[in-house]
Formats: structure tokens, C-alpha cells, sequence
């Protein structure tokens, strides 16, 4: 690289996801969409105590010229680079969450009443000791570690992670380590909005000082956002954040359509990733998984084609897909996930989710034969072999491909403002606030939150965060999947099996499945989608609502991560194979958890292991016939 070209420097990824864990050790998080992802240690995802590794938030710098063409990445080698960092977490100061405030369930824009939402912890009045606030940080060098400590939440320390460098002077943002408590002792009694609590996941900018020579060359920032642990992460949700934001920024660059969708890129993953989720839940492996009534494994060669042979396939499945206009309620239909607005019976078409309005419009050409065809299931390249003007965003990219685009309610990772234009500079950019956080008053609504000069119109630290539930742990346990029955084995819609699975293959399972010593029946009965087991099961029963919620506070390490595990088939298998040579296993669970089982398998016979707690009532959901999705 011919430093004397370099005009700007941008960090990236624009977005880095760090994610908590109880673990001091911790992992990086994926540099590249699709790229295999291995166990990290000899325990996994976990530490030889049992606890969750972190996955880290690396962060780059690359070097631009006048023409806005990569020139390289800027490294301690290069350059003098002092990184600057200021998370915080300020969930508790912020409002309620009942419901994404862009739908019109929420703000009256189909002839309901529009709703507000009241701040959490609206009593009390020093406002200032429900946010936790670290303040910003700063970090230089080589195999640097500075801690984000100092944040306090009534008076109580509150760590939310450390910031270290590798041995080039990267960046690397290790998060907290899952820690949530209630000031007073009180349990925690719903989903999203337990008053008294506080958890340690974080958000905010990353920026940082280059000067080459003697010269400071202009950087255009990032962003961290800490999140929960990724229980299965070597499977990904069919509409990603990447999907989300993507569609959020063709305003500001229309460049992000392509006039002819690549099905290796835009069209194909969407199919893959309906595959994928088999090993997370149950329903999606009976149609789509390996065997599932559309097997997607044996037909995605021909969906890749623009042959006309291939056109009545293509049509039919993209007629499949959920139209993200949502003029009907359609539950019949893909994705088989819940949507942004819960309510049973379904009273709205955002009951169930869609892909975006860009998506949706690439599956139109693909159909009609207008796409650029092809497909591989080879993994990427390593990311030292990707073209330098393709690593930028391909960090990018992969960031948020490994985060869930929805249903937003709240959500995993991040929820419904990332949809909104208003809240980005630059594509995949979030633009910075000026000034300090205005005070909204005691409620918040739809007219207020999405206008100009609103919350949306600008980020500081904690608050991409602050929409989020606190704690954590009680949404990622309440939100899981409904079952009613159908044929004993199918438990769907569900909400996000990718980051909190649903049913899982156990390793005992694949320890069956792989023994080619025992009879076939049994090593079949062992992979039956039927047969998968409830990932929660070592915590108390889901009759006892509150129960499990605040054991999972105390226990997220404890539960199992679907991990991949790879085995050689043995020659006495059936022609052609039977089972997969790679396969999604949960790893790690909570020892003594097989006690359990037989108390889940009741639960289950009764309808009651997928129920969701909402608003202090247990609702049950419908379930869609998968016998309509066949191709």
C-alpha cells in the first residue's frame, strides 16, 4: 500500500456484534458470510468450567484513496492508531417495550387506537442511576487490554466487558459476561420490562485517531453492539440484519438493488438458510430438513437454473413466500415464523413475519427467470484470499448475516429502529447524535419516536440497546416456539430457533446416528425430527412461568450449543446416504438434564412446552399445515 494515496480510513465491520458469556476466554465472531464455523476450543463454545466463551467484535481499518478505491488495511505497521470506544447500557432509564412502534397495531395508522408505551422504572426519579455509564474509553498499541468498568446501576458496579488489541494494533471488544440482577431481590415476572433489573450487554461508537507520518487522516466510524449468547451458531436465520438494513438504506444508495438478483447471493441463502433451520426446530426440519416432505438439499440445483423447465418450481415456491405488504393474513405461508405483532387469534397480518419489500422483489424476478443463475455449496475462501476491495464488506456483511432480521419483539440482537432509513448516515452506517439524549417525556409514541429530531434521528451510546428487554434472559427464554400436536413432531411458528433453539439433536442422538454397529431402525429413530429434544429441558417446567425464567438468568451458561460435528460414513450405510456427513448438535448441556425428559415429554402431550408468556397471560398459537409448503 502507497501510504501517500490514502485520502480517508473507515472502520469496519460497520456494525461489529460482540456477545456475552460467562467465560474470561472468548472466540471472534465470523469475517466471513458463510464460512464454516468450527468449535473454537476443546470444550467448544464453552470453557473447561462449563461457562459460554464470548464471541469478540474484531474491528479493522481500511485505508481509502480519492476515488474512494481500497487501498489496504491500515494495521500498526502502518500507522499510529489510537481506538476510541463508549458503550453503555441504558435499558432501565429507557421505555417500555410492548410492540415494534412502526406497525400499525401499534400506531393507529389502520384505524386503531395508537398506543404510547410508559418509561421502565417510572417511578423513579434520579434518573441517572438506572444507566449504566462506563464513559468512553480509549486504546493504542499492540496486545493492549483496557477494562470498561467504572458503570453503575444504583450505586452497583456493573462491568460491561474490556477492550483489547491484537498484535497488529486491531481492535478487539470482548463484552460482559451475562450478568443481570434485580436491585431488591424481586424475581423477574415477564418477558421484556422487569423494573429493578439491569443486565451487561452494551452498544455505542468505535472510532479512531490514524495519523501516518505526521498527518491525522480522516475516519469514518463504527458501531459495537453487545448481545446475548449465539446458541447455534453455526445456523442462520432466514432474513438477517444484513437483510434488514440493506432494505433500510436504498434510499441512500440505490446501488444496493442489483438490476438482476445472483441466486448465489440474494436468492439461494434464503432457501439454504430454510434447510439449515432443521437443526434448531423441529417444523422446519420435517418440510425443508434432510428427508422433510421438500427436501430443499435435492432441488436447489434446479431453482439455480433460468432454464424454462425450472420456471414452474420457481413459480411455486415463490408463491410460498409471505408478501411483505401484509394485506392478508396469510399464516400458510414463508417464513413459518411469528411477526411483529403477537396477538392470538391473529387479528393482524403482522402475526407472522416476511422477508423485506427488497427480498420480496428479487424472489419476483427470480421467478420470472430474470437472475444471474448458480449455485455452490462450497464454503468461502478464507478471508486473507478474498480481493482487497471486496474485505471491507465482506466484514460487513458477515457481522450482521451471523444476527436475526426479525420477528421484532423485541428481538435478539437489535429490533425495529435498524428498519428505519432515519437512522443511518451511510448504508450499514448509524448516524451519530448530536448532542445529549433528549428527554421525551413520561410515554413514548409511534409520532414522536419515528419523527425528525426523535430518538431514530441519531445514536449515542446504549441506545441501540435500550429498545431491547431487560433482562436479556427473560426474553430468550419466553420467546421459543408453539406446538398443538400435529403429528406429535412439528412445533411451529416459531420465533428465533437460530439464536435460541427450539427442538435440538442431542449428542447421544448422534452418537446413535453415527455408530454404524447398531441396527439401522434405531440410528434412524435417533435423527427422526420426531425424536429431537426440548433445548430448555434442564430447566423447571414452562408451567411454572416465572420459575424457568429466573433460573435461566441464573443458568443461560448452563444450556447446550448446537455445534458442528462432522463424522466419516461408514461404508455399510445406504446407497447414496442417509444422513448427513456434517450435522448441528447441542453440545454442552447442563449435566443431568436427560432426568428431565420424561417431564418434558408430558408437557409436550399436553401443548405446553412452546407457550409464550405475553403481557402476563400465556397464549397459545396456531400451527401451519406443512403439507402446504410442498413443491
Amino acid at each position: 500500500m502507497d501510504l501517500s494515496k490514502v485520502s480517508t480510513c473507515k472502520v469496519h465491520p460497520a456494525i461489529g456484534i460482540a456477545r456475552v458469556g460467562g467465560s474470561e476466554e472468548g472466540f471472534l465472531g465470523p469475517e466471513v458470510p458463510g464460512e464454516a464455523h468450527t468449535p473454537p476450543g476443546k470444550y467448544g463454545y464453552k470453557d473447561k468450567k462449563g461457562r459460554l466463551l464470548r464471541q469478540i467484535a474484531r474491528f479493522r481499518i481500511y485505508a481509502y484513496d480519492k476515488s474512494g478505491a481500497v487501498l489496504g488495511e491500515v494495521t500498526a505497521d502502518d500507522a499510529e492508531v489510537t481506538w476510541n470506544v463508549h458503550v453503555s447500557n441504558t435499558k432501565a432509564a429507557w421505555y417500555q417495550f410492548t410492540e415494534a412502534m412502526d406497525i400499525p397495531d401499534f400506531d393507529g395508522s389502520l384505524g386503531t387506537p395508537p398506543q404510547s408505551v410508559p418509561l421502565r422504572n417510572e417511578k423513579e426519579k434520579n434518573r441517572a442511576q438506572l444507566a449504566i455509564e462506563p464513559g468512553p474509553r480509549s486504546i493504542s498499541g499492540r496486545g493492549k487490554k483496557v477494562a470498561l468498568d467504572g458503570g453503575k446501576f444504583y450505586g452497583k458496579d456493573v462491568s460491561l466487558g474490556e477492550l483489547r488489541t491484537d498484535d497488529r494494533g486491531r481492535l478487539l471488544f470482548y463484552g460482559g459476561r451475562g450478568v443481570s440482577a434485580s436491585k431488591s431481590g424481586k424475581p423477574a415476572d415477564t418477558f421484556a420490562n422487569n423494573d429493578g433489573w439491569h443486565d451487561d450487554v452494551s452498544d455505542g461508537p468505535v472510532s479512531a485517531v490514524v495519523r501516518i507520518g505526521k498527518k491525522d487522516v480522516p475516519v469514518e466510524g463504527g458501531w459495537i453492539v453487545v448481545a446475548p449468547p449465539d446458541y447455534a451458531p453455526g445456523v442462520t436465520a432466514v432474513i438477517t440484519m444484513w437483510d434488514v438494513i440493506r432494505d433500510a438504506c436504498l434510499p441512500l444508495d440505490s446501488s444496493l438493488r442489483p438490476k438482476k438478483p445472483s441466486f448465489q447471493t440474494d436468492i439461494g441463502p434464503l432457501f439454504d438458510r430454510l434447510a439449515q433451520n432443521q437443526w434448531v426446530n423441529a417444523g422446519f426440519g420435517e418440510i425443508w430438513g434432510n428427508g422433510g416432505f421438500d427436501d430443499l438439499s435435492s432441488v436447489m440445483s434446479t431453482l439455480a437454473e433460468t432454464a424454462e423447465f425450472a420456471r414452474p418450481l420457481r413459480e411455486k415456491m415463490f408463491a410460498q413466500f409471505r408478501d411483505p405488504a401484509f394485506d392478508v393474513i396469510d399464516d400458510d405461508a414463508i417464513p413459518p415464523v411469528y411477526g411483529d405483532s403477537v396477538n392470538i387469534p391473529a387479528k393482524d397480518p403482522r402475526e407472522w413475519y416476511a422477508v423485506t419489500k427488497l427480498q420480496y422483489e428479487m424472489l419476483r424476478q427470480w421467478a420470472a427467470g430474470d437472475f444471474i443463475p448458480g449455485w455452490s455449496s462450497d464454503p468461502p475462501p478464507p478471508f486473507d484470499e478474498i480481493p482487497l476491495a471486496e474485505q471491507p464488506s465482506t466484514l460487513d456483511r458477515a457481522a450482521l448475516d451471523n444476527t436475526i432480521g426479525g420477528p421484532f419483539h423485541p428481538g435478539c440482537e437489535m429490533t425495529w429502529p435498524m428498519r428505519q432509513t432515519i437512522m443511518y448516515d451511510k448504508p450499514f452506517r448509524l448516524k451519530l447524535r448530536k448532542g445529549p439524549p433528549k428527554n421525551y417525556g413520561p410515554e413514548l409514541d409511534s409520532a414522536i419516536a419515528l419523527a425528525p429530531g426523535g430518538p431514530l434521528d441519531g445514536s449515542g451510546p446504549g441506545d441501540v440497546s435500550r429498545w431491547m428487554a431487560v433482562p436479556w434472559q427473560t426474553d430468550t427464554s419466553s420467546c421459543l416456539y408453539a406446538y398443538t400436536g400435529w403429528e406429535s413432531g412439528v412445533f411451529l411458528p416459531t420465533f428465533w430457533p437460530v439464536r435460541v433453539p427450539n427442538n435440538v439433536l442431542t449428542k447421544e442422538q448422534f452418537d446413535v446416528i453415527t455408530d454404524d454397529k447398531r441396527p439401522f431402525a434405531e440410528r434412524f429413530d435417533a435423527f427422526d425430527y420426531r425424536n429431537r429434544q426440548y433445548w430448555l429441558r434442564y430447566l423447571p417446567p414452562r408451567e411454572n412461568y416465572e420459575a424457568s425464567i429466573n433460573a435461566f438468568v441464573k443458568e443461560f451458561n448452563e444450556a447446550g450449543v448446537v455445534t458442528t460435528l462432522t463424522w466419516k460414513r461408514a461404508k455399510t450405510d445406504l446407497a447414496g446416504g442417509t444422513f448427513p456427513t456434517t450435522m448441528q448438535v447441542e453440545m454442552g448441556v447442563k449435566a443431568g438434564a436427560p432426568k428431565l425428559m420424561a417431564k418434558a415429554a408430558a408437557l409436550a402431550e399436553e401443548g405446553r412446552v412452546g407457550e409464550r408468556k405475553v403481557d402476563g397471560g400465556v397464549r397459545p398459537a396456531n400451527l401451519p399445515n406443512p403439507r402446504k409448503f410442498r413443491a
